[in-house]
Formats: structure tokens, sequence, C-alpha cells
């Protein structure tokens, strides 16, 4: 009976395929047969499997970025004019909603629908919200439909007019903060939002239950390669979409993200008979509460049994009952150990995640204000105080192009890392975990904040001492919105850029491993949920932070400037997200060194008793 139920539960089926049970209870639990079959597919199969979902994954972060890394910028100009302020600030918030549905989406998964059909629906959702942006970029190159679809009213700062000097003066400050054609970026913004935030919480653990049962080392390998695609498709946004969108308009722009959506749903949905995938284990979350509320009713008996005095050597070597114990059958509770044990782990993991805030707030630095100082750096080749040849006709290098330095360095560091640095590390017995790989990403984090923020340091100073600026112009139909820039080049940026990458290539790809390898099965949705829910939280951090910032007692980010933030203060910004890491960071790693420690004792506990308890069998049978 108990094996039949271990069956029941470790079942695996393929999606709107086949729906009979595993042959076999080695193959349930996807042990391999004489012929190498796992799961009862075959290795090329099961290959064939992980690629389709890599390449879904590549397709997928494609559309993302291209959506999402010029969105400051396709909001500031013309038509829309927006301020920075809001632009940025919409970044944010949109970045922030598609982590935070995350969580949502996992829960469903895990409750409801299964990964399969979660991530089916979720490229659903995700293209509705494409269409109505798609149809916003449209309306910036037709002035009718523009007016038919988002009204007339456009009463932000004024732009300069189309020039081919560079005697093209400032921008006009705004009338005031008004968001031109608002509820429609909104609308489509949070609709991706949910589409792509339950796809990124689906799509790791779906791909991760292809290899389960293949070991640690082509667990983690797995991972590394699927970090791998998303950079691929990252750098394929980064420098194919926003330059077509800086140099030719919006509209081609977003067509293209919108298109390789398309393409990652067909890939996906082609390899559905290669798939395994687990049934939905029914509502998590009312199993952990029911739990913590068994436990609850517990503690006076917990209580009791703590001060109750034994000299028992088995007392004495083993630790009392945590409050959640309490609900577990042997002490009086109605839950079996498995159950009790994985909400348990739901603490460390949580924790873990809430330590890594400081350092989600400083990436997401990246598609915001990395991207506004970029703009305010001399970005078009032929365009200096001296001379600056400003016509449509010159080619512009997208300050976007610099968040590519960040994906260079994923994509170079990390097979470096999985492929000479651990195995290596390994082999000399230094056990490089998962804990003290974020605490290295997160120092590198710390000193891209520091880069970025001597580099502003640099361009301020420049603007003040030489008392003028390149007012380098961006065309969008009959206007031109003007980014007044020192003239120091763009390419200033790549070191802030390449250290937020290696940073990524330990923090970002430790914290999904340990996302995956620590859930309990019956909550890996929900747990991966939490992982990027927890990254929301830190992108509307860090548009708190922008938004306190920005009052008038402090003004770091002046809101009379549109294309202009040369009168704020953002070197002061980065420093203080740099402060935040290093505060982050030591109690990260005090917590994380600490709990090491602990477990280690554990461990050395545990064998110690084990070695007793042999000990004194075989006294008893002597």
């Amino acid at each position: 009976m108990k094996s039949r139920m271990a069956e029941d539960s470790l079942e695996e089926k393929r999606p709107l395929i086949n729906r009979r049970r595993a042959s076999s209870s080695s193959e349930a639990r996807g042990l391999s047969s004489p012929q190498g079959h796992t799961y009862g597919l075959s290795k090329w199969r099961r290959r064939g499997a992980c690629a389709s979902i890599l390449l879904a994954v590549m397709f997928e972060r494609l559309t993302f970025y291209g959506f999402s890394a010029n969105l400051v910028m396709f909001l500031n100009e013309s038509p829309f004019l927006w301020i920075s302020y809001d632009a940025a600030n919409a970044a944010l918030i949109f970045t922030g909603l598609t982590y935070v549905s995350s969580v949502f989406g996992g829960l469903l998964a895990d409750t409801l629908l299964g990964r399969f059909k979660t991530i089916v629906v979720s490229f659903i959702l995700y293209g509705l919200g494409s269409v109505l942006l798609v149809l916003i970029g449209y309306s910036s190159t037709s002035k009718s439909f523009r007016h038919s679809f988002c009204g007339n009213d456009t009463s932000g700062w004024v732009p300069a007019p189309a020039s081919n000097n560079s005697s093209v003066g400032p921008t006009e400050p705004p009338k005031s903060s008004f968001m031109y054609c608002g509820w429609a970026v909104y609308v489509s913004l949070v609709v991706i939002a949910l589409g792509s935030g339950s796809l990124r919480s689906n799509l790791s653990p779906f791909g991760g239950d292809q290899v389960r049962y293949e070991g640690p080392k082509i667990i983690r390998t797995f991972f590394n390669w699927f970090y791998w695609a998303i950079n691929v498709g990252s750098l394929i946004a980064l420098l194919g979409v926003t330059a077509l969108q800086q140099n030719v308009d919006f509209f081609k722009g977003l067509l293209v993200p919108a298109a390789s959506l398309c393409v990652a749903a067909g890939v996906f949905v082609i390899g559905r008979t290669w798939y395994l995938s687990k049934k939905p284990m029914g509502s998590v979350l009312t199993n952990t509460s029911k739990i913590i509320i068994e436990a609850f009713k517990q503690r006076k008996a917990r209580k009791m049994m703590v001060q109750r005095q034994d000299s028992t050597e088995l007392f004495h070597s083993q630790r009392p009952p945590s409050f959640l114990d309490m609900a577990k059958v042997r002490y009086g509770g109605s839950f079996h150990e498995s159950m009790v044990d994985d909400v348990k782990s739901l603490k460390k993991i949580i924790l873990v995640f809430l330590g890594l805030t400081p350092y989600w707030v400083v990436y997401f630095q990246m598609q915001t204000t990395f991207l506004l100082q970029g703009l305010h750096l001399r970005f078009k080749i032929n365009c200096t105080v001296e001379s600056c040849n400003d016509t449509t006709d010159d080619f512009q290098i997208p300050p976007a192009w610099l968040s590519a330095f960040d994906v260079v360095a994923v994509l170079l560091f990390l097979p470096l890392f999985d492929g000479v640095l651990y195995p290596k590390l390994d082999r000399h017995g230094i056990n490089f975990t998962l804990l003290r790989r974020m605490i290295a990403g997160m120092v590198f984090s710390m000193l891209a904040m520091i880069a970025a923020g001597v580099l502003e340091d640099y361009r301020l100073a420049w603007i003040r001492s030489h008392n003028e600026t390149i007012n380098q112009s961006i065309r969008s139909g009959d206007t031109w919105t003007v980014y007044h820039a020192a003239d120091i080049w763009v390419f200033w940026q790549i070191p802030q850029y390449s250290l937020i990458g290696i940073s990524e290539v330990f923090a970002s790809v430790a914290g999904l491993e340990f996302a995956y390898s620590m859930a309990p099965r019956s909550m890996q949705g929900l747990i991966m949920g939490i992982f990027y829910f927890s990254s929301g939280i830190a992108a509307l951090v860090g548009s708190a932070i922008l938004k306190v910032t920005s009052l008038p007692a402090i003004n770091w980010f002046e809101k009379k400037d549109a294309g202009n933030i040369n009168n704020g203060h953002l070197d002061r910004y980065f420093y203080l997200l740099a402060a935040f890491q290093l505060v982050g960071l030591i109690i990260f790693a005090a917590v994380a060194l600490y709990h090491e420690r602990q477990e280690a004792k554990q461990r050395a506990g545990s064998t110690a008793i084990n070695k007793n308890h042999h000990e004194d069998r075989a006294v008893s049978q002597t």
C-alpha cells in the first residue's frame, strides 16, 4: 500500500498526450532503465525537451527586453513626452509587477493547472498585452490614430523643433507632470507583467523537472545553460531591437519582440510530446496554514516538553522540537513529518530571498538610471561641443547597447565558471556554496554602483567646468527629443555594466538554483514565484527610493527637466544604493555563515550519535 501511495505521489504524465501511469515504480521515481531510459523517455527525447524549453526562454527574453530596454526613452520622447522621473518610475513599476506576479503564476501551477497549462495560459496573456503595446507604438507614427486612441492633449514638456545644426536649444520645462496616453501604457504593461511573471516562475522549474533525477551536476549544468539562453535572447534584443527603435522607429522596434513571442510560444508547444510534468498537488497554502494553526494550538504542550527534565542520553543528544514540529504526528499533531518539514524549509528559503533585496535594487538600475545616465553622455559619433553635425542620417549608438556588456560578461564567465572554476574548487575540497556565490555577487554589484557614481561625478564636473553641453537629438516624427550631454563617450559605462554581469553569474544564477534545489516538490512553482516576487519587491523598493530622493527637500531628481538630469544629483543616488548594498551584504553574510556553521555542527552531532548507536549495538550483541 505504501509503495502504491509513493507511486501516486510521484506520478509523471505527458500533458495532452498520454495519461497512463509509469509502468514501474522505478520509472515513476525517474530511475534509469538498462536501456538508458528515464521517465519512460529516451536520452535524446529528454534533450529535445530541454532544447525546446531553452529556445522558448531565449525568444521570450528577447521579447521582454525588446519591450523594456528602451521603455524610458520611448515614453520620454515625442509624442508622449513623459518627464524623465515618470518614465523611469513606470519602468521600475513594470519590472516590479513582472516579478511580483510570478508568485501567483507559481501558485496557479502548483495548485490548479499544472505547469504546462499555466505556461500556455501565460503566453496567451503575454500576447494580449504585447498587441496593445504595439498599437501604442503605431500611434507614435500615425497622428490620426494617436488622437483617436490616446486623445489630443500633450501637456508635458515641449520638444525642440527639428534642426540640422548644433544650436538646438534646450527643451522647455513641462507645464505639469502629465503622462500622455498613460492609461494604455499602464494597461499594456500590467498585462505583459502578469504573463511574463507567470512564465518566469514556471519555465525554469518545468525545465528542471526534465532533469530532476539526473543528479546535482546535471541540474547545475541545466540551470547554467538556462541562464545562458536568457542572456542570448537579451543580447539580441539589446543589440538589434534597441538600434531599430532608436534609428528607425518604435513601431517597427516593438513589432519584432511581439513576433519573437509568437515564436517562443510555438517552439514550446511543439515540444509538448517530449515533456514530463507532474499533476498539481492541491492547495499548498491551505495545507501550510493548517500546519501553522495546528502548531499554534500545541504551543503549551511544546513549552511543557521543553521544560521537562529528562536525564536520558536521547534527550540530551537531540534538539527540542521547534514550533512547527508540534504539528507532527509523533508530537501529538495530525500531519506527516515530510509535510511539516516542507513548511519548515520555507523559513530559510524566504530569509535568503529577502537578503537578496538590496542586490536586486541595484540590478534593476540597468534599465532605468543607467539608461538615463547614458542619454546624457555622447552617443552620436559626429557630435562634440566644438562641432556637432546633428543630422537624422547619422547613426546613433543606442545607450541601451551598454546593457549588452552585462550580457556579454554573463555569456563569457558562466561557461568558464561552470566548466573550470567550480570543478577546480571541488577538486581542491573548497566548498563554494550557493550562499557564498550570492555573497560574491553582492560584492560585485556594490562595485558597479561605485563605478556608476564615480562616472556621474565626473560627468557633472565636466558640465559645470565647461558650462556647456552637447545637444543630442533623437528624431520622432517631425520633432526631435533633445538630451543635454557631456562630451564623454557613453562607453565609459562599460565597467558598471560588466560588474553587474559578473555579479549575475554569482548571485542570480545561484539564487535560481537555490530556489529550485531547496524547494519541496509540492511547492516548486510557489517557491520559484516567491524568488521572483522578492525581486519584484526590490524593484518597487527602488521606485520608492527614487520617489523619496525626488522630493523637494532632497531634490536629487528635478521634475522640471524632462530630458535633462544635469541639475540633479544622480551620483548621490548611486552612492546611496552602494551603501544600501553594503549593509545588506554584511547582514546576509553574517546570517549565511552562521547557518552554515550550525548545519555543520548538526551534521557532526548526527554522525557522533549514529557512531555511538552502532557501538552500543555491537557491545550488546557481543
